[in-house]
């Protein structure tokens, strides 16, 4: 199991990857749809912050009662995705980045928090950070090297 440090380390760097690809698109650009059907690239730093949120939220009940609560279905889930996509709709890239950041710091201090970090916490640690960071990445640097703009 890897430790609290490895895997700050591993969504540090993930992290720092998502922000290099979305810095290719050119901010004027980055609340047009097309990096994935329907969504922009601030909905998706917007929507990668919420889900470093929900792996605050969860680390912070192992925390507290020693368990993450109950699996929410799959449906709970999407209809969490399309209330985030909503609301990201109306926001900047400023805006979408800093509530982003506030999120992303507050899964990585609720990891700090632990005093043991449990398979179950590195996990949804893991999933909700830096895999999920890895994953839309790829898309963005796809929107990006659609839009003709050179990788960094």
């Amino acid at each position: 199991m890897p430790s609290a440090e490895e895997l700050l380390q591993a969504e540090e760097t993930a992290w720092a990857e998502f922000v290099a690809e979305v810095n290719r698109v050119p901010e004027h650009r980055r609340g047009e749809e097309g990096v994935v059907p329907g969504w922009s690239v601030n909905d998706l730093v917007f929507h990668n912050g919420r889900w470093a949120g929900v792996a605050a939220e969860k680390l912070a009940m192992i925390l507290d009662s020693g368990s993450p609560g109950e699996e929410d279905p799959d449906e709970v889930w999407q209809g969490k995705n399309q209330l985030w996509a909503a609301e990201s709709k109306s926001m900047l890239y400023q805006e979408a980045m800093s509530r982003a950041l506030a999120d992303r710091e507050a899964a990585r201090e609720a990891l700090r928090a632990l005093p043991e970090v449990t398979d179950e916490a590195a996990s949804w640690f893991k999933e909700e950070t830096f895999d999920h960071y890895q994953e839309h990445t790829e898309e963005v640097s796809r929107f990006a090297d659609s839009l003709s703009v050179p990788e960094s």
